[in-house]
């Protein structure tokens, strides 16, 4: 992890109608750092990270990304998104495959068609990332054909294929089968020892704490504590970081203090 920013976060707040889903959030995202947010649901942890590549937009506050500023209130204009796009890659819960498209065409559309690649070194570029997922022989299936695991491995080496800078993560395992969460968790961690900068918003407690470097808990319209992974998750400083991670860890009621040394967890 390098000092320098890619990026800045200062007094975001978002709003549905009256609702206030969260306010006044700031925080840095460092070059090559990975930064974990948790917290109860329905706290906005998703729209939160979504604000950040403008999929959501915002009323108060600036977001800048890789140089790129986005204002609270305000519309890039379409170019600007477009860059912004190429800059940060998304994967979601769901994985939004095309599923008219084999394996190997939902990865190289975009790079031929966004950013003007010629086929064969779209094709190239497709095939290295899904060696690297173990999915080289999948190319010419069909989502339909595969698994939830592989789906959203697929899902990962397209939003590659575009070679961001950054990369956002909603919940990658939320939508899987327990037996197929590991191998997705697996290919995030070997891209973070790439130094792939990357927030993802997880429920996987244990996943969170070997793996990224910072941890934010979003709670009560907020940042409820933020800080390294490990002091964050084994000793948190506030009661509401606490509570919140008292109540993943013990669902039956038990009064033990958090401790994820052997425990994992889920926020749902």
């Amino acid at each position: 992890m390098s000092n320098e920013v890619v990026v800045k976060v200062r007094g975001v707040t978002k709003r549905f109608g009256d609702r206030v889903i969260f306010e006044n959030i700031s925080l840095d995202v460092h070059k090559s750092e990975v930064v974990a947010i948790i917290g109860p649901s329905g706290v906005g942890k998703s729209t939160f990270i979504r604000c950040i590549n403008h999929l959501h937009s915002f009323d108060e506050g600036t977001i800048d990304v890789q140089g790129f500023r986005l204002v609270g209130g305000q519309s890039p204009s379409k170019a600007e998104l477009q860059a912004l796009h190429n800059s940060v890659g998304m994967v979601f819960q769901t994985f939004n495959l095309f599923p008219h498209l084999t394996v190997l065409d939902n990865i190289v559309l975009a790079p031929m068609q966004v950013k003007k690649q010629a086929r064969q070194q779209a094709i190239d570029r497709a095939m290295h990332l899904l060696a690297m997922v173990g999915l080289q022989n999948r190319a010419n299936t069909f989502p339909k054909r595969l698994s939830g695991g592989e789906q959203q491995r697929v899902a990962i080496c397209r939003a590659l294929a575009m070679e961001p800078e950054i990369m956002l993560f909603d919940e990658p395992t939320s939508m899987l089968d327990p037996e197929l969460v590991g191998d997705v968790l697996e290919f995030i961690q070997r891209l973070a020892r790439t130094g792939m900068t990357m927030v993802l918003v997880t429920h996987e407690m244990m996943f969170a704490k070997e793996v990224a470097d910072t941890v934010v808990v979003m709670a009560d319209h907020g940042i409820a504590e933020m800080g390294p992974a490990r002091e964050v998750l084994e000793s948190p400083r506030t009661e509401r970081a606490r509570s919140f991670l008292r109540r993943v860890l013990n669902p039956v009621g038990s009064p033990r203090e958090p401790n994820l040394v052997a425990n994992g967890g889920d926020d749902r």
